[in-house]
């Protein structure tokens, strides 16, 4: 492999694919390192399920074989899940010889690897067709806004994964497909517990080089944020305390959150999400904020 983070890959001994998630490195390098691999596996899953869909109607079983056929031509990496234990019984619930289950969230199905040190997720790719959760700015009918979880593609969650990691989230690497094409396969580094919630999250915060939005007026029930990258803004959500965690150099991270791109209507609409949106890409490009009167700064003459 040529790319340039190619001396940080190595061998997952599970999988028997490169990976970029790595002890002997820092998070940071391990971070850089899923990029160029997020990229290419991204890109052939979402070539494969498009293919895939482009012909004759499929039951879904067919639909998954067809995925899986045509991601390995792709070279896609195809986890038999059985290299990492995992198995179903006659009820179709799953459990692991090698790996511990962890409690499972809204998206994804989780398994420790105590002896390498990495959480492996799997998110289950429903009859429907969604695939995990993503977030929706959405204009109600009485003209205010709300954020609202919402079913995502395939295509949303392979975005969030690579977008969360980029923007300096936990570690995040997508590993590829179960070889039976029904779930997507992500890994990351085993994180450690935080610590004062409140002061962890703002530092997990600052590392997405995220922007809490000072006055929202929208009487969203939590806490979002405002990052800009890849020439977008992103919403960032469902920032509770499950999420937020320490990373193996010790630094507050967020370990999964739900992503949404900002609604160009919103954006015309809601002053203080332009003015969020502003400084979160001053941020990402290490440029000053803008300086803005306050309120009790503008001069009687001009109210």
């Amino acid at each position: 492999m040529n790319d340039p983070h190619s001396a940080q890959l190595s061998i997952d001994l599970r999988t028997g694919r490169r990976t970029a998630i790595n002890a002997d490195i820092s998070c940071a390098e391990q971070r850089s390192a899923c990029i160029a691999l997020n990229r290419i596996r991204t890109r052939g899953i979402l070539e494969a399920t498009q293919l895939a869909s482009s012909g004759e109607p499929l039951s879904l079983d067919d639909r998954f074989a067809a995925i899986a056929r045509l991601s390995r031509d792709r070279d896609v990496p195809l986890i038999p899940l059985d290299c990492l234990g995992i198995d179903h019984d006659e009820d179709g619930l799953r459990s692991s010889t090698l790996l511990t289950a962890l409690p499972s969230g809204a998206e994804a199905i989780p398994y420790f690897d105590k002896e390498w040190g990495v959480v492996y997720k799997l998110f289950d790719l429903r009859v429907d067709g969604s695939l995990g959760k993503r977030l929706e700015l959405v204009r109600l009918s009485e003209g205010e806004y709300d954020l609202l979880p919402r079913d995502a593609t395939l295509k949303n969650t392979l975005e969030k994964l690579a977008v969360l990691n980029e923007a300096g989230a936990h570690p995040t690497e997508i590993v590829g497909l179960s070889h039976s094409g029904d779930y997507l396969i992500a890994k990351q580094p085993w994180a450690y517990p935080r610590e004062d919630f409140e002061t962890d999250r703002k530092i997990a915060v600052s590392e997405i080089r995220g922007i809490i939005p000072e006055f929202t007026g929208s009487g969203f029930r939590h806490t979002v944020v405002v990052m800009w990258l890849e020439n977008r803004a992103w919403l960032v959500g469902d920032l509770h305390e499950r999420n937020i965690m320490r990373d193996p150099d010790g630094t507050p991270t967020i370990i999964d959150a739900l992503i949404g791109p900002v609604p160009p209507v919103a954006l015309k609409e809601l002053r203080w999400l332009r003015e969020a949106v502003e400084d979160a890409q001053a941020l990402r490009e290490n440029r000053p904020a803008q300086q803005r009167p306050r309120f009790e700064d503008v001069d009687d003459d001009s109210l």
